[in-house]
């Protein structure tokens, strides 16, 4: 798939392009290395709150280990998504509040993945009414990461079992009037303990299929540049948005034009040459 990649990148730029092939080359290499990285994602959060579900629901397929019993992910799950370049690595993190020693091999964990991470998706379930776990870790581990800019999001996962569940409606996949408005103060009761803004904080469901086109939205926002495209490629296309693909495209786009700009030295030639990529781009990008 890479090679196949190169020759299309390289025969557009050859056929579209007005610059000479030393300009070529070092715009082919820099924009390769763009297409190349593999984003790491973290999803971390309480055991029993659905973060290998909501993965396999976000991404359309069974990428993590699921366990109805107990909490099954014991140690990191790092499942590579392949796509036109190396793929995104989705780490399934082993989840908090099992039990006092566990807490405490896990803390040691998350601090060492942290560092590598370019998105935080925290899981939180969304009837639950204990948070104190979630909210140490939070502070004690990961709001540094967050303050010098890291991506973080929280997922209030199985929001249909919020009361009244009842009132869930089936036929539209809609809670009902109160259990929305449920729904709404629990999510804010979410951010106030992270002290995020709400719209950092997504309600979804990832057996109902519920705010996933939403977290995706909020997901590809935060991400640099750099890194939305590749991120949006490995969802679900059921879960992209119009909304995500332009913010996606754009944001290669300004990451393309930034790399053109720096090694075209004519001006007049920088919007040819952004042009030239672009139709690459949508020959390596089934929705662009």
């Amino acid at each position: 798939m890479m090679n196949d990649r190169n020759k299309i990148f390289e025969d557009a730029m050859k056929q579209d392009s007005p610059i000479g092939a030393d300009f070529i080359g070092t715009i082919f290499k820099r924009v390769n290395s763009v297409l190349s990285y593999q984003p790491a994602v973290g999803v971390f959060g309480k055991t029993g709150a659905g973060k290998s579900s909501l993965c396999n629901a976000v991404f359309g397929k069974d990428v993590c280990e699921i366990s109805d019993i107990a909490g099954c992910t014991r140690k990191p799950q790092e499942v590579i998504l392949e796509l036109g370049g190396k793929g995104i690595k989705l780490l399934d993190v082993p989840g908090v509040g099992e039990s006092n020693e566990r807490d405490k091999e896990y803390a040691e964990l998350y601090r060492s993945l942290l560092p590598e991470l370019d998105l935080v998706l925290w899981v939180i379930k969304g009837d639950d009414r204990a948070f104190s776990s979630d909210e140490t870790f939070y502070k004690n581990l990961v709001k540094p990461y967050v303050d010098n800019g890291r991506p973080f999001v929280v997922a209030l996962n199985q929001v249909d079992k919020i009361e009244p569940f009842r009132e869930w409606d089936m036929s539209v996949n809609q809670p009902g009037a109160k259990q929305a408005s449920n729904i709404e103060q629990k999510r804010k009761n979410v951010a106030d303990i992270f002290g995020l803004p709400l719209s950092c904080v997504i309600p979804v469901s990832a057996n109902e299929r519920y705010g996933l086109v939403q977290l995706v939205d909020r997901i590809i926002e935060l991400l640099p540049n750099d890194k939305k495209a590749i991120v949006l490629d490995a969802v679900k296309a059921d879960n992209r948005s119009e909304h995500s693909k332009t913010e996606a495209k754009n944001g290669f786009l300004d990451e393309i034009v930034k790399i053109v700009t720096e090694v075209v030295p004519l001006a007049p030639a920088v919007k040819a040459v952004v042009k030239a990529i672009s139709n690459v781009i949508s020959k390596i990008f089934s929705w662009w």
